[in-house]
């Protein structure tokens, strides 16, 4: 779940040139005769699934400027794969270099795979199809304000053509993710299904809802594959869905499932380092109340749908059943405490998951660990 602190990087002409050919400075600049919009895609001749398999470390990086030093840190790095917020949709940041950044991301010594962040449950209000007269119930497939507190984020009724067609239409935003170069979709909020209101939304227009994200799902895998076969689709949470439907997960490259061990707040008090409870038996109990900080405890009194009432044992029993059907899991936890970061990482490994530790805003650089 996303949410901008950022206003917005509206790029003048200058400011086009900011991102680093090579390890240089900030101040350094790109070579606009070397790359080029329809530059090839140095990952089309390898086996994207069999990269993202390998995959050791990983960076989650979504509300945050890519400026020079940023993609530097990027370049620079072992990580593996990158997902990255497709900033060209973002309304104040519609010039933004995409294609530039994501190509020279490929270009890293150390090979990457670049991924891009899209929420397909929720209208985001900050994004460039939302319409200013857009608000609960107008249009009709807008149906609530997001659950945990994200201010601008609201759940839809995904399966409806007008919201499918923003991203699926020939010059929609996965056409558009394709032709900047990007190696595949990472799609949050796959549970969406689990939203009262949009179930209840699903029940009014006699459908399931379930049924309908799969199929949501296959739409989009589709619609980027259709650019480039081997385009890949990660899909975070909705852990269950993919543990229990064998054709779910045909669709699907990586399951990433947040907050296993660790969650923080929607508005980042905190930023993370609120232990969920570790087993079923625990939920909801005096003993696991007693173990949270103060804003911890807010969050979970605030909000009870949260992750907080939800156990680790609850998401490992999935995550272990969809490992050992070989799909790749990824982890990521919202905690900052060097123990807990140590934990995690030991634990997710343990499992046989790749895990990914930073805060709940995910708008900081976090070095491969």
């Amino acid at each position: 779940m996303l949410e901008r602190i950022r206003y917005g990087w509206v790029l003048a002409s200058a400011t086009v040139l900011l991102f680093a050919v090579g390890c240089g400075s900030s101040d350094a600049q790109i070579d606009s005769t070397r790359v080029t919009s329809d530059a090839p895609d140095q990952l089309a001749s390898d086996d994207r699934r069999e990269l993202l398999v390998g995959v050791k470390n990983w960076l989650y990086l979504i509300d945050v400027n890519l400026d020079a030093d940023t993609v530097d840190e990027i370049v620079e790095s072992e990580h593996d794969l990158v997902v990255v917020d497709f900033i060209p949709s973002e309304e104040q940041n519609s010039d933004y270099p995409m294609r530039e950044v994501v190509d020279r991301l490929h270009e890293a010594d150390h090979k990457k795979l670049v991924v891009a962040y899209v929420d397909i449950g929720q209208a985001e209000d900050y994004r460039v199809y939302w319409q200013q007269h857009w608000r609960i119930g107008d249009p009709d497939w807008i149906v609530a304000n997001d659950p945990d507190g994200w201010e601008g984020n609201y759940p839809v009724a995904y399966w409806r053509e007008e919201w499918q067609d923003i991203w699926t239409d020939e010059s929609g935003l996965v056409s558009q993710i394709s032709e900047a170069g990007f190696d595949g979709l990472y799609l949050d909020w796959v549970e969406a299904y689990s939203d009262d209101n949009v179930a209840t939304a699903a029940t009014q227009d006699d459908v399931d809802p379930i049924e309908e994200m799969v199929a949501w799902v296959e739409a989009l895998a589709a619609a980027g594959r259709e650019y480039d076969s081997s385009f890949l689709i990660v899909a975070q949470n909705a852990a269950e869905l993919a543990a229990e439907d064998p054709a779910y997960r045909e669709l699907i490259d990586a399951v990433a499932q947040e907050q296993v061990w660790f969650d923080g707040a929607a508005d980042n008090d905190p930023p993370g380092d609120c232990g969920l409870p570790p087993t079923d038996d625990l939920i909801d109990t005096a003993d696991y109340e007693a173990t949270l900080s103060d804003p911890c405890l807010q969050q979970y009194l605030e909000f009870p749908d949260s992750t907080l009432h939800v156990s680790s044992q609850e998401y490992l029993e999935s995550l272990d059943a969809i490992r050992a059907t070989g799909l790749p899991v990824l982890t990521v936890d919202y905690a900052s405490d060097p123990e807990n970061v140590a934990f995690v990482l030991e634990t997710s490994r343990a499992h046989g998951f790749v895990p990914f530790v930073g805060s709940r805003f995910l708008d900081e650089y976090i070095p491969p660990r």
